[in-house]
């Protein structure tokens, strides 16, 4: 019996032991998971922290304009946010980025909602396209900028897409920094610079460099006032057919000396043939200061060089000439003329020209006005020229009817 006793008694003490045993593994294992997962939270916002502070020193370099973090902000957000990601491609582009260009071209793409983002991405695809050499683009978008359509504006920005246009033999490019130079919005104007840029529009041929340069001589800009050189400019671009320069030239001589005013009949005549409404109703004014067979007499002489003009028949010089020789005037073309960057195909229609173009104006048709010792006199018109005209009705304007 007391074996008995003694036996449950240790079993009852072994397995209290065991019990308590158990109890203390259990707490311990309880203990070491509460710290096990202690330490993944302290892990977790370790690394939580760590990321934000890697986002921070990102976010920090893309601001500062380091363009490869930009890009990966940007190519982040695209997946979750396009609208944060068009600000960072935003931001690339406008550190010529063409990759950030490109992405907001596929933004807008995917957004073709928005006026706004169709706008932009027209913009950024003319930008790529300057960026890759074309001309054309390079001075749209230098005009974007400029005038900030589509994007923001940018003048510094703009001048510096234009002037490399300008310098890759451009036209359109130097004509814009000419009237830039000269344009009131300018913060800094400079005359004398607008007046070179005209001038190297000029040396390739263009007719709108010629009036423009023209007009600077007229009229002071950028370099000492020269009206006979100013006009001769003018001339040029109206025997090619240039209507403005036509318009401008008439203008010009109207209130110049007495005979300025035939001079300038003869080109608004000209130029309202060849469809410049406001060149023929300056016209039709300045027939009423002068008489009716003197009207008639200049449009005998102005129609031969409207029919060369219409079949770009006019040689250099040609229609500056004639009237040199009808009115006595000291306009030297010889010495006004300046020397463009010649081509071999350019200097093969320069000789053409000259040979085509030597005598533009009939003799004849000058003949039909008795040279008066006055230049600045009415002229008078012969009976030849009567014949001629004798059928053109001025009270219904018939001067203004197409030719056949």
């Amino acid at each position: 019996m007391n074996m008995m006793g003694i036996a449950i008694g240790a079993t009852g003490l072994i397995l209290l032991l065991l019990f308590g045993w158990m109890l203390v593994i259990s707490m311990r294992q309880r203990r070491q998971e509460i710290e096990r997962r202690q330490r993944e939270i302290s892990y977790r916002k370790a690394m939580e922290r760590n990321r934000k502070q890697e986002r921070e020193e990102r976010v920090r370099k893309a601001e500062a304009g380091d363009i490869s973090m930009i890009l990966y902000l940007a190519k982040e957000e695209e997946r979750t946010n396009l609208r944060k990601a068009m600000l960072w491609y935003q931001k690339a582009a406008y550190l010529d980025s063409v990759t950030g260009m490109y992405g907001i071209i596929r933004i807008s793409d995917k957004m073709k909602e928005d006026i706004v983002l169709r706008q932009q991405a027209k913009y950024w695809r003319t930008a790529v396209a300057a960026i890759e050499g074309d001309l054309q683009a390079k001075y749209d978008t230098a005009e974007a900028l400029f005038y900030g359509r589509g994007v923001d504006q940018n003048t510094d920005k703009a001048y510096r897409f234009m002037e490399e246009a300008a310098k890759l033999q451009y036209i359109p490019a130097m004509l814009f920094l000419g009237d830039w130079f000269i344009a009131d919005n300018n913060p800094e104007p400079s005359p004398e610079t607008s007046f070179q840029w005209y001038l190297q529009a000029t040396k390739f041929k263009s007719n709108e460099g010629r009036m423009k340069l023209g007009l600077s001589y007229i009229r002071g800009n950028g370099v000492e006032a020269d009206f006979m050189r100013g006009c001769y400019w003018l001339e040029r671009a109206g025997e090619k057919g240039y209507t403005p320069a036509m318009l401008k030239a008439g203008e010009s001589w109207l209130e110049h000396s007495r005979q300025g005013k035939f001079i300038a009949y003869i080109w608004l005549f000209l130029a309202g043939q060849l469809g410049n409404d406001e060149a023929r109703m300056l016209r039709d004014k300045v027939s009423l200061t002068i008489s009716v067979d003197t009207v008639v007499g200049l449009q005998s002489l102005a129609k031969p060089m409207l029919k060369r003009i219409r079949e770009n028949k006019v040689g250099k010089h040609a229609l500056i000439k004639s009237l040199n020789r009808l009115y006595k005037r000291e306009l030297d073309y010889l010495a006004y003329d300046i020397a463009p960057p010649v081509t071999e195909i350019d200097a093969m229609q320069d000789v053409l020209e000259a040979e085509a173009g030597a005598e533009d104006v009939d003799t004849a048709t000058l003949q039909l006005f008795d040279e008066p010792d006055n230049p600045g006199e009415p002229l008078t018109v012969t009976d030849e020229a009567d014949n001629q005209v004798a059928k053109l009705d001025f009270s219904h304007s018939a001067m203004d009817q197409p030719q056949r």
